[in-house]
């Protein structure tokens, strides 16, 4: 194996915070290249075309978010009826705004599929590995 693959953590997680919502922390793990195809390939169907005679390859997004969002989010802290609004159109009228919102898959999955904020900020994150890395992670201790 070359000096790099010897380098490459395994598995690294970090608490991210939510810019829009104080106190909104989501524990993230970061997904590699390979853990991405692997997630695609198990939500890949196939279907014949008729027209070209060729078998060809569609993702069902449903599954490839489903896997995604069990294998990239591991739980979140802070979120509370009242920030909902924040990031989905959601009618909290006969709820306690003060009530924490406790992590579980269905509901990150939800998040996911239905808010465009959440699913962008979650992409962001992955795609900046710095917030994974060991050596921040150590830096930001020492602050």
């Amino acid at each position: 194996m070359s000096k790099i693959g010897n380098l490459i953590a395994k598995e690294t997680e970090t608490w991210v915070e939510f810019p829009e919502i104080d106190g909104f922390e989501i524990h993230l793990v970061y997904l590699t290249r390979d853990d991405l195809m692997k997630i695609r390939n198990r939500a890949l169907t196939y279907k014949f075309n008729k027209r070209t005679r060729q078998r060809e390859e569609d993702v069902d997004n449903d599954k490839f978010l489903e896997a995604y969002a069990e294998r990239a989010i591991k739980g979140w802290k802070g979120l509370k009826v009242k920030h909902l609004p924040v990031l989905l159109p959601v009618d909290i009228s006969s709820l306690d705004g003060d009530e924490n919102v406790d992590y579980t898959e269905d509901d990150a999955l939800d998040l996911l599929k239905n808010s465009t904020i959440f699913d962008q900020f979650i992409t962001d994150c992955m795609n900046d590995f710095e917030q994974f890395s060991k050596k921040k992670q150590e830096e930001d201790v020492k602050n």
